[in-house]
């Protein structure tokens, strides 16, 4: 049964982690015969090892080592560009895609054209109707924050703009979303929102963003909220700036605690964002510099503890 579906991931150095993630999908992968393209990134031969080891049980397995290592955002927009199937699923390479998620995309794209499809995920904070957008001002107020997950989103091919004079130095760390706004704000388009829990990270990630949370989620997010054209409002813009780390609890004082914990956040970096804090959180900012100059060790301490006695009393 084919479909004109293709899940494309782009990787670095997660070679065990992926080849578990796809053992999950594996079944209906073959069931649905639904092509899996790897576009490789990293520093060794471990991925391009199982991805040998996996075409044996589903020759629908494409991969290529890129010899130049792309980065982030240019492998993104190589990854989407790579299959030649009409619908492609853009999966970050720890994200798990759960047992018969594939089977209602295939539904959903059988009698019907969108520009994107989009899904929710396990331990985000949302729950919205099904729905068929048409404004990109309804899509950024609903789901700008959302829509930031790497997996979350299927791109039609057919319908894309053109990623070949794509902008990528204007939308640093976060091509994926950007294409979606973009292509709303210079053409008419469609989103269709699954509110699903389709994907869910793997437990075992390490997120190569976590030691630079505050380059990232502050800087990089911003410049690429604030990129975006002005179809979009100031205020809209700055609204999604605050959704993103309230909703996704990124700068939750339990955040704070573990990147202090973590030697990721200090009262220097206290100081570099401090003006920042009030845009992003609604977390008080002096209880935000007081866990900047709390010693790390008693942290550490109580923060096992608590974790333990809500550990204790979810039981």
């Amino acid at each position: 049964m084919q479909t004109k579906l293709a899940i494309a991931i782009p990787t670095y150095n997660r070679a065990e982690m992926l080849h578990f993630n796809l053992l999950q999908i594996l079944d209906e992968l073959i069931v649905f015969e639904i092509p899996v393209y790897i576009s490789d990134d990293s520093t060794n031969e471990e991925t391009a090892n199982f991805i040998e080891e996996l075409k044996r049980k589903h020759s629908l397995f494409y991969y290529r080592k890129n010899e130049i290592r792309l980065g982030h955002d240019l492998n993104c927009l190589s990854t989407i560009s790579y299959p030649s199937e009409t619908y492609v699923w853009y999966l970050g390479d720890s994200m798990i895609i759960k047992k018969g998620a594939i089977e209602r995309i295939v539904a959903s794209i059988q009698d019907e054209s969108y520009d994107f499809i989009s899904c929710n995920a396990e331990g985000r904070n949302l729950s919205l109707e099904n729905n068929v957008y048409h404004s990109g001002n309804d899509v950024f107020r609903d789901l700008c924050w959302h829509l930031t997950m790497t997996g979350v989103t299927i791109y039609n091919k057919k319908k894309l703009i053109d990623l070949t004079n794509f902008e990528i130095v204007k939308f640093k760390n976060f091509p994926q979303t950007a294409i979606i706004f973009e292509q709303f704000a210079s053409k008419e388009s469609k989103l269709f929102w699954i509110n699903d829990k389709l994907v869910f990270n793997n437990p075992n990630k390490n997120s190569y963003w976590a030691h630079k949370v505050f380059e990232v989620f502050i800087d990089d997010f911003r410049n690429f909220l604030y990129n975006l054209p002005d179809y979009y409002s100031l205020k809209s813009k700055d609204k999604a700036l605050l959704q993103h780390g309230v909703q996704t609890g990124i700068f939750s004082y339990h955040s704070f605690v573990i990147y202090r914990t973590q030697l990721f956040f200090d009262y220097t970096i206290f100081k570099k964002y401090k003006n920042d804090f009030k845009k992003v959180t609604n977390a008080n900012t002096q209880v935000l510099m007081i866990i900047s100059l709390i010693w790390i060790i008693p942290l550490k301490i109580l923060h096992t503890s608590f974790k333990k006695c809500t550990s204790l009393f979810s039981k």
